[in-house]
């Protein structure tokens, strides 16, 4: 299998000039914890996780900036990666997730939740068996 067989290919992105307010509302309505900062062509600039906005929550102002407070050190995968290789590399680094790109275009992202359910899902009983 492949990262394009797991992936989440319905992202919700924001800008660098959106706020942290703007990404703690996306991740509470929209009950994420990950979301791609991208420029205006859909190219990866940065992450801002749950954890980050965590940490930041009593020592920045929530109009600030995503551009002062995502990381820009991002590690990414290809559509084409096989799972195992994003797995290992999301273990052995403490990653909860990996964006997806291609030809310099975020496409994606494959979560710690994304595995789980490959594990899961095909030995667990469905809901209100």
């Amino acid at each position: 299998m492949r990262v394009a067989d797991l992936m989440t290919s319905q992202l919700r992105c924001l800008r660098e000039t959106d706020s942290l307010a703007d990404a703690m509302a996306a991740m509470q309505e929209l009950f994420i914890r990950h979301i791609p900062v991208v420029d205006e062509g859909g190219g990866l600039v940065g992450i801002v996780t749950q954890r980050d906005l965590l940490s930041l929550e009593h020592k920045k102002d929530p109009v600030t900036q995503l551009r002062d407070v995502m990381r820009t050190d991002v590690v990414t995968v290809t559509p084409d990666t096989p799972l195992r290789t994003a797995a290992e590399t999301m273990i052995y680094n403490k990653y909860g997730c990996l964006p997806v790109v291609s030809d310099s275009e975020l496409v994606g992202i494959i979560t710690e939740t994304d595995f789980l359910k490959l594990a899961i899902f095909p030995i667990a009983p469905r809901r209100g068996d």
